[in-house]
């Protein structure tokens, strides 16, 4: 992850012609961004494609980047609407939210394909209870980071309408939780 000012910093570098400055922020987000293709396409390959693509896009709209207006928001705007172009012009249906398959942040070295699996496999049972809007929200909060305000900017909604969606959406987790439906 880069700070808001490191993120500029290495925009700058590409606005200048720098390649350094898209290998620093390939770096720090290819791996985010490639699980964030593979979440909503299902396919590696695709997956794999739309995050080259992601970062050719990165360099050619990198004057479009306002310094100091939230770097992840941005990344994550553009990513999100690649996904759905993407399935909108090969015919395929947007898929309902899923979790990511990985947080790279959680996860250490030792960690095996089959803990990677059984992740995967909890979190998709665990968000199945909650609606398509509430798993994208807890999904932008909880695995990409963003705060309440960028979620709300992304998805087009009032602030005070995500923070309650997610509030809603953790309690209803909580209660079954509780009550053992999360086993």
């Amino acid at each position: 992850m880069m700070t808001d000012s490191q993120f500029d910093a290495a925009v700058e570098k590409i606005r200048n012609g720098d390649k350094n400055g898209l290998k620093l922020i390939y770096d720090a987000y290819g791996d985010k961004i490639y699980r964030l293709f593979f979440s909503k396409l299902h396919n590696h390959q695709d997956a794999e494609d739309l995050t080259s693509d992601f970062f050719l896009k990165l360099w050619e709209s990198a004057s479009s980047y306002r310094p100091g207006s939230g770097h992840k928001c941005w990344l994550n705007t553009i990513a999100r609407n690649m996904a759905v172009d993407y399935l909108r012009k090969s015919g395929r249906e947007l898929p309902s939210e899923e979790p990511e398959l990985l947080n790279a942040d959680a996860l250490t070295e030792h960690t095996t394909a089959e803990d990677h699996a059984i992740h995967n496999m909890q979190m998709t049972h665990m968000l199945s209870f909650l609606s398509a809007e509430e798993q994208e929200i807890v999904q932008m909060h909880i695995a990409a980071e963003l705060t309440f305000r960028e979620i709300a900017v992304i998805l087009k909604r009032p602030l005070g309408t995500v923070a309650w969606k997610y509030r809603n959406a953790i309690g209803k987790l909580q209660k079954l939780a509780k009550e053992g439906q999360l086993v």
